[in-house]
């Protein structure tokens, strides 16, 4: 079969997938949890609090006259002029006015710059004293006939005086937005220093629109990697995001502001984008929760785009009930992205599946290949993630750990993906008699024939392929829809300065030579897509697996970098490959091996993360919750003496937080919901970052 007839192939497979897919669970089937409870009770008895403040609570608080929208909204914006500052030091370039070189975090700044635009009218934003670079349009005059956050947080304190009732779920709600969703009254550059005609798209992305139905106030755009394609919260337009726990460190990528601004409670809820991490890896770095639903149940319409097979909005919250309304608000079938055609039929009530408390029957599986130490860097996450899997068989679930998914590799790669041997591992085919069609038969009944182990075909490995030249394609298209007259292509984005060493992150991320889909690379991705969905399928159906669960990643937020440069990014961060001549913290990984006799790839992801990829890559959902925070940390310094060109330093301490993903079967996200529910009321590690407590005279 040529390249082409096998790309239209593994598309049709893919297609036909997703659309089968719902099958596979329906929770309109299961028993709902009533979401009453003596906590539900007992709460009806408070105050209204500000910080920690639930959906749940914020609407109690506006049925009994303690709030109202309008002043949950300024109580909001106090926090974010107090709190939304800058974090780093650096020189600013005089021609545009903005950071491009070298920068420094400040130690306990008390700032994390997570906003880096206002959905407030010119003269609110004068008044209130909050800063230029945060009004709605650098392009023109904003339109004082569009409504602001306090407009409609105005309009909705009439309706409930009128009615009596909340229009929506979401009622009330203030909200930071990713500043890649389409927001037709604000700045949309996806953290560019772009010059557009009109910086503010012509509508909404369908998941704004449907906030914005739902009730929710949407407080303004928040900071991310500049396009997304990073893990380390800086953009040009917006800076440097600081994370909330430890100024000097990062907030995760490429979703870093929204969670930034969710954990220090400068919103209550946040939208975020992932694509390799970007909701989960900041949820976890930022002690928050931050789910992501089966590829197909939310749409991506008006998004800026990485790649069509793996982008995914997805909510971040406090809790696992706000995530779960939120999901339910954004979930369903938009014509204007077909991939959702899956999620066409009956509306789910996700909230009513997460208000668990025990995980009595639940059967989970842990995957230690994606949580094993290969340097010091490694340990102190792996140790809160076994107290989170014991705190996990406290709470009732089975526990099977560790989980074999290496048999399932095995059994279905050799003929699921013929070309996985045969390019990265051609010494397992005899040189004579049989052929490799034969001996992959051989290979079926004697697992020990295939390359497993740290230098093999691991869960890693498979979970790391590269995806292809869609960057060019999916951008090209979102610009062409917008229909900016002056920003057409990424030949605008290549045109348009960046801060230091971005700009090759980018051309590399969105084809700056790519000419055609119908390559080599993109086929082997599509094909890692079906082969990754069905060994996940497999095993969890072999072990009647409710979830799998693993840390999100094993390497604690690192130190805020000077530039995305190569010199600066590569010495601070834990390296992909390891060189030859690097010792093993864990000898038990290589026995005969201790100290590398040649490079080895350990397929580390975005964060550092082994299992980053695993969802996005799979279409499988996904949730992230916190799991406690490490005490001692080991960062990456510049050290030409050794190997990998860096060496740790450390141990510090450090109290960093720590998140557990569980990962779901597709449309299992009431399943899902219901057990990172329970585990989180279990354990309670959730814990509002101490520089950013309650303001004088806040409730």
């Amino acid at each position: 079969m040529n390249g082409k007839k096998l790309f239209r192939a593994v598309a049709v497979l893919n297609i036909g997938l997703l659309v089968s897919l719902p099958i596979l669970d329906n929770p309109m089937t299961r028993k709902r949890t009533k979401l009453s409870s003596p906590d539900a009770s007992a709460a009806e008895g408070r105050g209204f609090r500000l910080d920690e403040a639930t959906i749940a609570d914020v609407h109690r608080a506006i049925r009994t006259k303690q709030i109202t929208a309008t002043q949950l909204v300024n109580l909001y914006l106090k926090r974010i002029k107090a709190y939304s500052g800058t974090c780093v030091q650096g020189a600013v370039d005089p021609a545009i006015g903005l950071q491009l070189g070298d920068i420094t975090p400040i130690p306990n700044a008390g700032q994390i710059n997570a906003f880096i635009t206002l959905n407030l009218k010119e003269d609110k934003r004068i008044a209130l004293g909050l800063p230029g670079r945060m009004k709605r349009t650098h392009t023109g005059s904003d339109d004082p006939k569009v409504p602001d956050a306090l407009d409609r947080a105005r309009e909705l304190d009439a309706e409930f005086a009128r009615t009596g009732k909340l229009v929506g779920p979401l009622h009330g709600i203030p909200f930071a937005i990713k500043d890649l969703f389409d927001t037709f009254d604000m700045r949309t550059t996806a953290g560019a220093a772009a010059a557009y005609a009109n910086d503010r798209p012509p509508r909404d992305a369908t998941v704004i629109a449907k906030l914005r139905e739902a009730g929710a106030i949407i407080l303004g755009k928040t900071n991310l990697d500049e396009y997304a394609p990073a893990g380390i919260g800086r953009s040009t337009f917006g800076g440097q995001t600081c994370n909330p726990y430890d100024t000097t460190r990062i907030p995760g990528g490429s979703s870093g502001g929204s969670a930034a601004a969710v954990a220090a409670n400068l919103a209550m809820c946040a939208l975020g984008t992932d694509t390799s991490g970007s909701v989960r890896n900041p949820a976890s770095y930022n002690n928050i929760v931050g789910i992501v639903a089966t590829q197909g149940l939310v749409s991506r319409d008006g998004i800026f785009p990485l790649t069509f097979t793996r982008d995914r909005a997805g909510p971040l919250c406090r809790t696992v009930q706000d995530a779960a309304v939120v999901l339910e608000t954004l979930a369903g079938y938009d014509p204007k992205d077909a991939v959702t055609a899956a999620a066409a039929g009956p509306k789910v009530s996700y909230r009513r599946f997460a208000n668990e408390k025990s995980l009595a029957g639940k059967r989970l599986g842990v995957l230690r290949d994606l949580m094993i130490e290969v340097t010091l860097a490694d340990r102190d996450s792996i140790r809160v993630a076994n107290e989170a899997i014991a705190d996990m068989k406290k709470a009732g679930a089975t526990i099977i750990d560790p989980l074999n998914i290496q048999d399932t590799i095995a059994e279905l790669v050799p003929y699921l993906e013929p070309s996985l041997l045969a390019k990265n591992f051609p010494s397992v085919f005899p040189q004579a008699p049989p052929e490799p069609i034969d001996h992959i038969v051989t290979m079926f009944f004697d697992h020990a024939l295939f390359p497993s182990g740290l230098r093999g075909a691991n869960l890693r490995m498979l979970a790391a392929q590269r995806r292809g030249e869609e960057g060019r394609y999916t951008m090209n298209r979102y610009l062409r829809a917008r229909g900016d007259p002056k920003f057409k292509s990424t030949a605008d984005m290549f045109a348009t300065p960046t801060f230091a060493g971005h700009m090759d992150v980018l051309k590399a991320t969105f084809g700056l030579t790519a000419k055609s889909l119908d390559t080599a690379t993109q086929t082997d991705h599509l094909l890692r897509i079906q082969t990754l969905r069905q060994i996940l399928l497999k095993v969890m159906a072999g072990n009647n697996l409710d979830a799998l669960v693993f840390v999100n990643t094993t390497i604690p937020p690192p130190v805020i970098l000077p530039s995305r440069l190569p010199a600066a990014y590569d010495t601070r961060t834990e390296p992909r490959m390891l060189k030859a001549g690097t010792a093993l913290s864990d000898p038990t990984l290589l026995p005969d091996e201790p100290v590398l006799k040649t490079d080895l790839d350990v397929f580390r992801g975005a964060g550092g993360s082994w299992g980053v990829n695993l969802s996005p890559e799979s279409g499988f959902p996904s949730i992230v919750v916190p799991a406690g925070f490490t005490r001692m940390v080991y960062d990456r310094a510049p050290d030409p003496t050794d190997p990998n060109g860096s060496r740790l330093v450390g141990p510090t301490p450090a109290q960093l937080p720590v998140g557990m993903e569980f990962v779901g079967r597709p449309f299992a996200e009431a399943k899902l919901l219901d057990i990172a529910s329970a585990y989180e009321k279990f354990t309670h590690h959730r814990r509002l970052p101490a520089s950013f407590g309650p303001l004088p005279g806040e409730p």
